[in-house]
């Protein structure tokens, strides 16, 4: 078990988090009524594996074998940041209209992402216990996501971008950003009317 996640664990671990983005297209392409049993059974397919490779020697071992090198110190006794991922996503697709579930699942996957790579790697300017790059690069990617991808007005997309930005930034780590991020963009978007 390492005691350090270096920065090409951060990388890979990342380019994972990246692939994620496909729960999204996924979402789009089957739409929500088809897609939504599919996503909540691998939830709950992941939390039980999550659980139970902590207790059963060969799903340890093989659990360490494959993701080892991504898994940071704090997930060998919680769960991976793979069932927080599918919670967010489950919870952002259950909760919110189809579109905005598929713009705050890659708020998700590709800021949260953005902020920890240009964060880990150039971030010098200390912000909380993050970066000021990283959430820079966080700001940057949400806005561009949100305006790129949903009719929200200017005003809307810099308040979801500001507010997902913050919650990135300040989130507990008991409170997990791959749950909060979604849904608090999801809600925002809803709120505001952007569909």
């Amino acid at each position: 078990m390492p005691d350090l996640l270096t920065y090409r664990g951060e990388v890979h671990r990342k380019l994972i988090h990246i692939s994620s983005s496909t729960i999204a297209i996924l979402l789009w392409y089957f739409g929500k009524d088809v897609f939504l049993p599919w996503i909540l059974a691998t939830a709950i397919i992941f939390l039980i594996l999550d659980y139970l490779r902590r207790y059963i020697p060969f799903l340890k071992q093989l659990y360490f074998r494959l993701f080892g090198m991504i898994t940071r110190p704090d997930e060998y006794e919680i769960l991976s940041g793979a069932s927080w991922v599918f919670l967010g996503a489950g919870f952002t697709v259950y909760l919110f209209d189809e579109n905005i579930a598929i713009v705050a699942i890659l708020v998700m996957s590709l800021s949260d992402s953005a902020a920890a790579i240009i964060g880990i790697k150039y971030g010098s300017t200390l912000l909380f216990n993050k970066s000021l790059e990283g959430t820079l690069a966080f700001l940057i990617t949400t806005f561009v996501i949100i305006r790129i991808l949903s009719p929200a007005s200017l005003i809307l997309t810099l308040i979801v971008t500001i507010s997902a930005t913050i919650i990135e930034l300040v989130s507990p780590s008991k409170l997990n950003d791959n749950i909060l991020i979604p849904v608090s963009t999801g809600l925002i978007l809803t709120l505001g009317g952007a569909y």
